[in-house]
């Protein structure tokens, strides 16, 4: 075969070859998949429990009109077959590729959820990065709580939802990945989203694009598999607007406790968040509150060392506090002022992070602040480390706070 014949002949197989790579016989469209933005799990009888499914409407969602999200709820012994069970009364394949968020129970996270996120490791489609909250209410009427605002993308709105909370408190470790990590670790226990009904909020309209039809969609009052109806009663008009408060607190899969927003804050402050949005009472007017961001420096620093059997932790924090906000007349501005003001700054979070220290340690006996893992820098060896056994030493833990905190002064 000539040089011609040979270069038609590879030519022609690599267009064989490129029809066939780009061949669609297995592909999927978008209407036969469920794409799952958010799983509940909630409490049944005996040794079931409910999973609730919030899928997005594709239709909805690239077409308009209509709510961007369903709601259905099955009662299940297990993750896997609560799954099978799902594909069936969708008749549509389940896809958690694009799932957001795990909801749990307080009930369920009082008792462990180790079992229900292994059961999701099943699945290799579902991310590592997505986040972990448990309900005071419970995990499906927080879902039916969530109405998408300002947007028809249901899973772009859980990522706004948590993005609009990074000012006020992060998040740091309340992952899926962490959760499985700190679960099953000696050196730092898990911690996860809290969320509870909003009594602030109260809202007379109806959800947008709820119209005036069906509501076997979005609002959860489908049926699910099983037959069961929607829990609680009471029509949309009624609907409890839920809201993060803080932070689960976990004792290896066990929630022992919670932190409120404003502990949260602190607590994020401490690991080594940055940008807290943080407020104090004037201490130049007391009627009124001045509102900063309060950065943690580089040069903050934790040790951790084992005494007498007991840990020893030395805190050195460094903190830049920009003033956003002032109601009074006050200028801090002023080098006088601005003293006054970085004084009571330091005086308040002094009391507040040993009141989170007490709390966390004394109370409720576990590391969240993941302390036992600068601990293990000090052993050799793993056995070593394991033999001090840090959860049960932890409670005993005695600290060393140095607090320094400085207004930053513009002009």
């Amino acid at each position: 075969m000539n040089k011609a014949g040979r270069f038609a002949a590879v030519f022609l197989c690599l267009a064989l070859c490129t029809g066939m790579l780009a061949g669609c016989y297995d592909n999927r469209e978008i209407e036969d998949l469920a794409y799952v933005i958010a799983i509940g799990i909630d409490e049944a009888d005996g040794n079931n429990f409910n999973l609730t499914f919030q899928t997005a409407v594709p239709q909805a969602i690239t077409g308009g009109g209509g709510e961007g999200t369903e709601i259905t709820s099955y009662k299940t012994d297990n993750f896997l077959s609560g799954l099978k069970k799902s594909s069936q009364y969708l008749t549509r394949t389940i896809n958690l590729s694009h799932t957001k968020i795990i909801v749990v129970s307080e009930a369920i996270a009082k008792k462990g959820i180790t079992a229900f996120v292994n059961g999701l490791q099943q699945g290799m489609q579902i991310r590592q990065d997505i986040n972990i909250i448990v309900a005071a209410e419970g995990a499906k009427k927080y879902l039916e709580s969530i109405q998408p605002k300002l947007t028809s993308n249901p899973s772009r709105y859980y990522e706004l939802l948590f993005k609009s909370y990074e000012s006020d408190f992060l998040v740091p470790n309340a992952r899926l990945q962490d959760y499985l990590y700190r679960s099953k670790n000696q050196g730092a226990q898990p911690i996860a989203i809290y969320t509870a009904v909003d009594n602030s909020i109260a809202e007379s309209s109806k959800p947008e694009g709820g119209g005036g039809g069906k509501k076997d969609s979005g609002g959860g009052e489908k049926k699910s598999g099983g037959g069961s109806e929607k829990e609680g009663g009471g029509g949309e008009g009624d609907q409890k607007k839920m809201s993060l408060e803080g932070l689960a607190v976990f004792k290896q899969d066990k929630m022992v406790g919670r932190l409120n927003a404003r502990e949260a804050s602190v607590f994020a402050l401490m690991t080594g968040s940055n940008n807290i949005n943080l407020d104090i009472e004037d201490p130049l007017d007391q009627k009124f509150k001045v509102l900063s961001i309060l950065k943690r420096e580089k040069t903050s620093k934790t040790e951790v060392s084992i005494q007498n059997g007991k840990p020893q932790v030395n805190i050195e924090l460094n903190l830049d506090i920009n003033v956003q906000s002032v109601q009074s007349d006050n200028d801090y501005d002023e080098p006088e002022k601005a003293e006054k003001l970085s004084a009571a700054y330091k005086v308040q979070l002094e009391k507040e992070i040993q009141s989170l220290l007490r709390k966390l340690t004394y109370d409720y006996k576990t590391d969240i602040f993941g302390y036992g893992e600068l601990a293990k820098v000090n052993y050799t060896t793993i056995d070593r480390w394991e033999k001090i056994k840090w959860p049960d030493i932890f409670p005993e833990s005695k600290y060393n706070l140095k607090l320094e905190a400085e207004v930053i002064r513009h002009g």
